[in-house]
């Protein structure tokens, strides 16, 4: 008995038989056959993936020209024209504003003028000292720099920690006046190893920067300052390096972010602080002691005033995603998406030096546009598939939280796979994060895929809930997770060059990405043909941050 059968694209073709077969045996032979067909892409669609087409795109896009694709840029603007011609060349449609691959909105940008000053003066108005931006102090939060410049001279105080927390009958502010005047800040919270405490050794919400600016905001406070923590002091450097960059944001910020970035906060560094409360109720070492010894130290007023001088910097550009759609071929479950999704910008250029970031995220961008291609070109997805390349993720994950707060299809999406980084480090393993945060369904989809495709080991140390990188909220992904959508999140954790100007693609490992993209495509095509959503059965992990 001889039967040919052909096996294309998952339908069985019977060409010839020679022999009259009993139905019964016929149904088995074709059944054991379909079990046999591969569930993920193996050799016989490597046509669908082209390393020479990986190598071109990053080429380009790491490219010197692109002068490292600083959100809202002239290097950012010819990379999103980029990405949509080659979405173009590959058949996926626009999904953008108005027909176009361009997801357009405003950043706001603030920051503040290397040239300002802050002077102290005694009571009869005698300058003191006086301290310089970015070296002597520098920002105190992350978010936007206060709006206007600050010229004004107020008294000083110091409030603790300045906390008020009722549930704990706490109030660093107790039977203290600060309105019209500048607060002196510790970080953190009180310590402690009592559940009902401050949550003993567990940080709360009080802990927070945003917290204590809009707690003094609302005391009457024009100013906050903070006192140098341990981390502030070891990496002094690194804070003053970032003080001199400027803050990105979404103009339509929360009303919450708005009123906790209302008034001015800075970092002080510890000669600052100690020129501050120097003859005064208690010095900075004082205050410094008591902390390492766990005791909360009193607040008071001191006898001397602060005189601002800060130039604020502040302008709103434009910016933009690329977003194409591979649309589904099921009638139905084409009004579903599972979405892709890569940040191209990167870090611009520095002291006339270009941040090229190959890596960071020009490997992750070239592995959804080979991704996309190959859905474009199999044509086997039922649900559609849309991939983003956003903007801004280097700049606070802005553009991934620009589509997730506005696109009108955000609850039809039923899966987001980020890519952040692919291209280093040893080709036999990658970081999966994430995977199981919201879905088991996908997590084992993941796990998969995995074994019968390219088989990575994959390392699952940054889902650790204590990880203190906070990998799963640190990129594009975590904005589509708030709203409930299962993420994986595939990363190599290249270190060595991270955020340098050596970032570049003589260092790529494209045979890295390529397994990556084969990896992703596999996981994507399976959510996509689901006959169901993946199931959602964590919904906790959406709302922690």
């Amino acid at each position: 008995i001889s039967i040919l059968i052909i096996i294309l694209n998952g339908r069985i073709s019977i060409i010839s038989t020679r022999y009259k077969l009993k139905s019964k045996f016929f149904a088995l032979i074709v059944f054991s056959s379909i079990i046999l067909l591969p569930k993920f892409v193996q050799a016989q669609d490597e046509n669908l993936f082209d390393i020479n087409n990986i190598k071109a795109n990053l080429e380009f896009l790491a490219s010197d020209e692109l002068e490292g694709r600083e959100a809202t840029t002239r290097g950012a603007r010819i990379a999103s024209l980029y990405i949509a011609m080659q979405l173009q060349k590959y058949g996926i449609k626009p999904f953008g504003d108005n027909g176009t691959y361009f997801q357009n909105f405003k950043m706001s940008i603030t920051g503040y003028d290397t040239a300002s000053t802050i002077q102290i003066t005694d009571p009869v108005k005698e300058i003191i000292n006086q301290f310089a931006y970015a070296t002597d102090f520098g920002r105190g939060g992350r978010g936007s720099a206060a709006s206007g410049n600050l010229i004004f001279t107020s008294g000083l105080v110091f409030a603790g920690y300045g906390i008020s927390a009722p549930e704990f009958e706490y109030d660093d502010y107790k039977d203290l006046d600060v309105a019209g005047k500048t607060v002196l800040l510790l970080s953190g919270e009180p310590y402690s190893e009592d559940s009902t405490f401050f949550d003993g050794e567990d940080d709360t919400r009080y802990s927070r920067g945003s917290y204590k600016i809009e707690n003094a905001k609302n005391k009457g406070a024009v100013a906050v300052l903070y006192l140098p923590s341990e981390r502030s002091i070891q990496y002094w450097r690194f804070f003053m390096m970032w003080s001199k960059s400027l803050s990105f944001s979404l103009p339509d910020t929360s009303e919450e972010e708005s009123n906790a970035e209302s008034i001015p906060a800075f970092l002080l560094s510890e000669s600052m602080a100690e020129s501050i409360f120097s003859s005064e109720e208690k010095s900075y070492q004082d205050i410094k002691s008591l902390v390492e010894q766990n005791e909360i130290p009193f607040a008071f007023y001191l006898n001397k005033d602060i005189k601002f001088n800060v130039i604020s910097i502040g302008e709103i550009k434009d910016a933009r995603n690329v977003v194409g759609i591979i649309e589904g071929n099921d009638p139905v479950l084409k009004n579903e998406y599972v979405s892709f999704g890569a940040h191209y910008d990167h870090e611009g250029i520095h002291n006339g030096v270009v941040y090229n970031g190959a890596d960071d995220d020009g490997s992750g961008t070239v592995a959804i546009l080979e991704t996309a291609k190959a859905f474009a070109l199999s044509k086997q997805n039922k649900r559609s598939v849309v991939v983003f390349f956003h903007t801004g993720e280097e700049k606070g994950l802005l553009g991934s939280s620009y589509s997730a707060n506005l696109i009108s299809y955000i609850n039809n999406i039923v899966a987001n796979i980020n890519i952040d980084m692919v291209g280093r480090e040893s080709i036999d393993s990658i970081y999966c994060i994430g995977s199981d945060k919201l879905s088991t369904e996908l997590h084992n989809i993941v796990e998969d895929a995995n074994k019968e495709t390219v088989n990575f080991y994959l390392d699952y140390s940054f889902d650790d809930p204590n990880d203190p990188q906070r990998l799963y909220y640190r990129s594009d992904h975590i904005n589509y997770a708030r709203k409930g959508i299962p993420i994986v999140f595939f990363y190599d954790y290249m270190m060595q060059d991270y955020h340098k100007p050596t970032d570049d693609v003589d260092k790529i490992n494209f045979e890295k990405i390529l397994k990556t993209v084969k990896l992703v495509y596999n996981i994507g095509l399976e959510i996509a043909n689901l006959d169901h959503r993946l199931v959602v059965d964590k919904k906790e992990e959406m709302t922690r941050n």
